[in-house]
């Protein structure tokens, strides 16, 4: 797996930062209008938030896939319970939401360590390609996106990170409201906002030997 800097890897991005963004926002606003639907009729919400996580993700999947069919810089890479995007044929990314850590949440299968690791390779892949996360993070109730950030992991520990800004919150106090109809009881009332990620300062984490 080649190691981009970060200033390399957004020079490759930047031109689909909008897009990248649009797709996980989208995502939201396909998952709110089936929960007002369910909720006018009576029908029952999600318990688990794990279940809405994985809602979302393929909503994600549907307009991630529709959104770069067309575009020919960027080839999609559809798999059996993921998708891939290939950017210029030199970033590769896919879109996980995150942790406590702003890292993707991955079961320890074969692949996701091989992404996980900055040295690794993975199969069907040319080994010059970088692979980052596209990480999204809402509140606990997943009534609101918080940011999408573009992330490089080695393991579980972060290499570098940037957040993708909202086009459209850059003239309205960082704030960017989604029009949608008020979320089903017990969720709070008030539409989708993107909020700027707060600063943190991240534990240094000992390399396991």
């Amino acid at each position: 797996m080649a190691r981009l800097s970060q200033d390399e890897v957004r020079k490759i991005l930047e031109p689909f930062h909008p897009r990248i963004l649009g797709v996980v926002k989208q995502a939201f606003v396909d998952w709110r209008a089936v929960a007002d639907w369910k909720a006018e009729r009576g029908l029952p919400s999600s318990i688990y938030s794990r279940t809405v996580s994985n809602d979302v993700f393929d909503y994600i999947a549907s307009r991630g896939m529709a959104e770069f069919r067309t575009e020919p810089r960027v080839t999609v890479r559809p798999e059996a319970q993921t998708f891939k995007l290939i950017f210029k044929g030199a970033v590769g990314a896919r879109y996980k939401r995150g942790d406590e850590d702003d890292l993707g949440q991955n079961q320890p299968t074969i692949t996701a360590l091989a992404l996980e690791n900055a040295n690794g390779e993975l199969p069907g892949f040319p080994p010059e390609t970088a692979w980052v996360e596209f990480i999204w993070q809402a509140n606990d109730l997943l009534s609101r996106l918080d940011y999408v950030l573009v992330v490089a992991r080695d393991g579980d520990q972060t290499l570098w990170s940037y957040q993708i800004e909202d086009d459209a919150a850059a003239g309205s106090g960082g704030v960017s409201p989604i029009p949608t109809n008020p979320p089903p009881a017990p969720q709070p009332e008030g539409g989708m906002l993107i909020t700027p990620k707060k600063s943190k300062v991240k534990k240094p984490t000992a390399k396991k030997e």
